[in-house]
């Protein structure tokens, strides 16, 4: 007895040893995390980690990638000693069981039996919410070193896969921020800028296209690398005055995602609840404004890979600054109806208030994630096996047909975005294959990317191909809000011919990892011009090198006849000269465009091109819209300068300017930007009335105005453009489409539209739709669908259909669109003001209407001439 007692003495002071070896996070940072008026930045954090991993055998730290500023996004692989040494092992049998080809249920049980459970934790997207970052480094230290019998457990049974922070940039240009102002009147002031370099908040909007480095990085840990069974994402958005938001999510259920895996949330749900009561944490509440029908977010996305995708909400005041609330403060019902006073089946402790400052939050989350990793530990088997079954089931859906496979032709209206559809694809772990040869299946021919539907991922393939048909949910006539948008299918968006295959069918095809783009071809000889495509979005790619290389580059005015054959309206031209060859081959390896060599300048009308001199505007609201604008533009390398609200300001903007945007904000935003007392003084205002007369000077003057979605009304009210937006008198109960894809009608004989399809696809999130002949946006509206005739300085360039509008998603009240104009064209003075009504550019994703700004911004300062 006295030697198992001296034995098990040791034991436990090896462990507290351990434990004492062993950094904490207030040893590195100076400060504990979550003390008053405190923030740790990413290179305290990730030098927290780095002296954590070289101090203790239970963690790993990688680099996985860099963020779009170029910093190193890192995870830790947290686990028992004994499983850190067999990672790969593990590794291979979530992969295994997750994929479920070639697995037998035999061997499925005798995997998850071997197997542990892995459980993803990070520290959250959205670096406003700073109580996340700040929790995963305490973490990290508990799991690493805490010698609870529960932790034991769950370090036996769990790998924990935890990026610290998701978005480094965005948490130092916070920090940095609160830094400033703290102990000044502006210490809880918002942000004056994106706290993504692009994207803000649209971090987390990014997970079936990613567009965004951070967002590439991840997904190959979750679905090419570990496949973990739980994906927790934390946030700090509680519905008030709820302290945390937690699973069961809201309805409605997108009917793609399978049945097992809702169940599988909802498990984790009531042990996260079950654990907050258990702690006596107050103010819990679920099944309220989080739904489960999009698909793009991190939580949301790991639904349609067989994942269970977690999101809490926790209660945030401002940065480190703590608040204590009074019950006065605290409002007596939810957005929903439930009392915020009593106990309700969802909010079954009510919080009455009291102080709350970081600390609270980062207990609150400290709990919400050890009830994470215990379920994953307690169902570790579970967790495994379900994810087999999941892959196996939606394998054995696929074989059965309806659909068996999509099937994307070679021949494509813009080839390069249908390759680009399969790279997002494959971004998300589709799997892909091309025919090597021709096969019967419809008439499709070779070179067809084909993906089948017999593989684990069915749901996601599904769920990004097929149009959404979102419930119609409303609440005494009005509708209810969905928690983002309602249709996104991607075939759409990116104007890519999808064709669906119900029969199974035969054929030789290569699986495809990653897909690249057919180089162009330039046929070898002298030429005096070289002709390229308007269709591809890639071609202002190439223009926009030759321009900046000082290559005369146009655009057909007319139809041209070259070898044999005749070239469409809008074909871009770029005229030999010094170098011209060399640089057209290179943009073609590149580019993947063909050149097709002209014997003899053309004769016909062109209109001349010019690098224009671009400004975008930049508002101190952190516009999100702008922020993706700017992306884009880099994509595609236009030139463009930041236009503030000083800039404008000044005036003269024509000796500056031939083009400016305006991203989607309203003109009281524009105009009257932050007011005062909320923000240090540089901050304070918009454009102001000086900022719209200097816009209209540099309109008059010859310069060419983009105003985008909601921007339109800027226009129509301040230019006197005999233009309204028929939808701004609409209350909800008669229109409502908060984001879906609909129906537009293209004049692709004008300018604007070039390159662009008769029929295309509008993203509408809120927008405008314009009536034309008379000016103001809140004049009174006529009759639903009435058109009228344009005056002589408009050119309507797109409109909507007279029925069927809706292509994908939700929308309430279609007679309001009905014929009215989406995009137009405005002559003012010696200028032109170019609206277009709906999200051209919207999150990156809809490539098939990238072409509208594009055109819009290079037709402006273009000059028609004909060539001696």
């Amino acid at each position: 007895m006295k030697r198992a007692s001296l034995v098990l003495s040791m034991l436990l002071g090896a462990g507290l040893l351990r434990a004492a070896e062993i950094p904490t996070p207030k040893s590195v940072f100076g400060f504990r995390p979550g003390d008053d008026y405190h923030l740790a930045n990413y290179a305290q954090i990730v030098e927290y980690y780095r002296k954590l991993d070289a101090a203790s055998d239970r963690i790993r730290v990688l680099e996985i990638g860099p963020t779009a500023e170029g910093r190193s996004l890192i995870l830790a692989v947290i686990s028992s000693e004994a499983n850190m040494a067999k990672l790969e092992r593990y590794r291979e049998i979530s992969r295994r069981l997750a994929l479920a080809r070639g697995v037998t249920d035999e061997e499925a049980r005798a995997l998850a039996r071997e197997g542990k459970a892995i459980v993803w934790i990070d520290g959250g997207l959205h670096a406003s919410e700073v109580a996340h970052a700040q929790h995963t480094p305490e973490l990290a230290w508990k799991v690493a070193s805490e010698e609870s019998d529960e932790m034991k457990r769950i370090r036996d049974d769990v790998i924990l896969l935890q990026v610290p922070v998701m978005n480094p940039d965005g948490l130092d240009i916070v920090v940095r921020w609160y830094n400033k102002n703290r102990g000044t009147p502006y210490e809880t002031a918002p942000l004056p800028e994106l706290y993504h370099k692009y994207v803000g908040h649209d971090n987390n909007r990014d997970w079936y296209m990613f567009n965004m480095p951070e967002s590439r990085n991840v997904a190959r840990y979750l679905y090419d690398l570990w496949f973990p069974q739980i994906v927790y994402n934390h946030h700090q958005s509680a519905p008030f005055p709820a302290r945390i938001f937690v699973p069961p999510f809201d309805d409605p259920m997108n009917p793609n995602i399978p049945p097992l895996f809702m169940r599988g949330i909802q498990l984790v749900g009531h042990a996260m609840t079950n654990r907050f009561e258990a702690e006596g944490k107050s103010g819990v509440i679920s099944r309220i404004g989080f739904d489960t029908w999009w698909n793009g977010g991190l939580r949301t996305a790991p639904y349609f890979h067989n994942q269970i995708g977690i999101l809490t909400e926790t209660a945030l005041y401002r940065y480190a600054h703590p608040h204590t609330y009074q019950p006065s403060e605290l409002p007596k019902t939810f957005s929903n109806g439930w009392p915020t006073d009593q106990p309700t089946t969802y909010y079954a402790n009510p919080w009455k208030g009291g102080w709350w400052g970081l600390r609270a939050p980062i207990e609150y989350m400290l709990t919400g994630s050890m009830a994470v990793l215990d379920i994953g530990s307690k169902y570790r088997r579970d967790w495994l096996y379900n994810i087999y079954q999941m892959g196996k089931w939606a394998i054995e859906a696929g074989q059965k047909g309806g659909p068996f496979a999509y099937v994307i032709p070679a021949e494509q209206w813009d080839s390069n975005t249908a390759v680009r559809l399969i790279q997002v694809l494959r971004i998300g772990g589709v799997e892909v294959h091309r025919a090597t040869a021709a096969f019967t299946a419809e008439g499709k021919p070779t070179g067809s990317y084909v993906i089948l539907m017999a593989q684990p991922f069915h749901a996601y393939v599904r769920d990004l191909v097929e149009p959404q048909r979102y419930p119609d949910r409303k609440l005494n006539g009005v509708p209810l809000r969905p928690y983002d948008m309602t249709g996104w299918t991607l075939s759409y968006q990116m104007g890519v011919n999808v064709v669906t295959v119900d029969a199974p069918f035969e054929a030789p095809l290569e699986q495809v990892d990653k897909p690249e783009l057919r180089p162009g071809r330039v046929p070898a000889g002298p030429a005096a011009a070289y002709a390229f495509t308007h269709r591809k979005n890639d071609s202002f790619r190439a223009a926009s090198r030759l321009l900046a290389a000082g290559d005369a580059v146009c655009w057909a005015a007319e139809k041209i006849a070259a070898g044999g054959r005749e070239l469409e309206a809008g074909t871009m031209i770029v005229l030999a000269g010094n170098g011209t060859q060399g640089r057209v081959e290179t943009a073609a390896r590149e580019l993947g465009i063909d050149f097709t060599p002209l014997d003899a300048r053309p004769t016909t009308p062109l209109l001349r091109l010019r690098a224009p001199r671009l400004g975008l505007y930049k508002s101190w609201l952190g516009n999100m819209d702008e922020g993706w604008t700017r992306w884009l533009l880099e994509q595609f390398e236009f030139p463009y300068t930041s236009v503030a609200d000083a800039d404008l300001r000044k005036g003269d903007l024509k000796s500056r300017f031939d083009v400016i945007v305006l991203p989607s904000m309203t003109p009281e935003q524009m105009v009257n930007g932050w007011p005062e007392g909320m923000m240090p003084p540089e901050y304070v205002g918009g454009m102001g009335l000086e900022g719209v007369a200097a816009i209209k000077e540099f309109v008059k003057a010859g310069g060419t105005l983009v105003a985008m979605d909601l921007a339109g009304d800027l226009v129509a009210n301040e230019l006197n453009v005999p233009v309204r937006d028929v939808l701004a008198s609409t209350r909800p109960s008669e229109f409502y489409c908060p984001g879906s894809l609909l129906r537009v009608q293209i004049d692709n004989t004008h300018p604007i539209a070039w390159g662009m399809e008769r029929d295309g696809v509008a993203f509408f999130v809120n927008s405008p739709a314009y009536d034309i002949g008379r000016g103001g946006t809140r004049e009174s509206g006529d009759a639903p669908g009435e058109e009228r005739p344009a005056p002589r300085n408009v050119r309507v360039i797109a409109r909507y259909p007279g029925k069927n509008v809706l292509l994908s998603g939700w929308l309430l009240g279609e007679q309001y669109l009905q014929n009215r104009a989406a995009i137009l064209e405005v002559a003012v003075g010696k200028g032109k003001a170019i609206l277009l009504g709906f999200r051209t550019q919207f999150r990156g994703q809809p490539h098939s209407t990238f072409k509208l700004l594009f055109n819009s911004i290079l037709y402006g300062p273009a000059v028609r001439e004909v060539l001696p």
